[in-house]
């Protein structure tokens, strides 16, 4: 096992270039799934992903939203797509 963080000072670190592998990892979790429930291929979803609030929230570190992990994040897009049809 791994760890992400560091420990300085009794605060805990974790490096933006770890960030950044957790979010990319983040968005191809969340972009096979819907491509999966909705048998489409990845490809196809991700761009329209990235374009979206929903990704463009899950980009930005500073959110913090790639904490939610990606059940949330997935639910969380279903939800704009939903408004955005309305």
């Amino acid at each position: 096992m791994f760890n992400i963080f560091m420990a300085t000072q009794s605060k805990m670190y974790v490096s933006k270039k770890k960030i950044q592998a957790a979010i990319d990892l983040l968005i191809a979790m969340v972009v096979n799934d819907i491509a999966e429930e909705e048998n489409r291929c990845p490809s196809d979803v991700l761009p329209e992903f990235l374009q979206s609030r929903t990704g463009a929230l899950l980009l930005d570190a500073k959110s913090r939203f790639w904490w939610d992990g990606p059940d949330a994040v997935k639910d969380f897009y279903r939800e704009e797509l939903k408004r955005n049809k309305h």
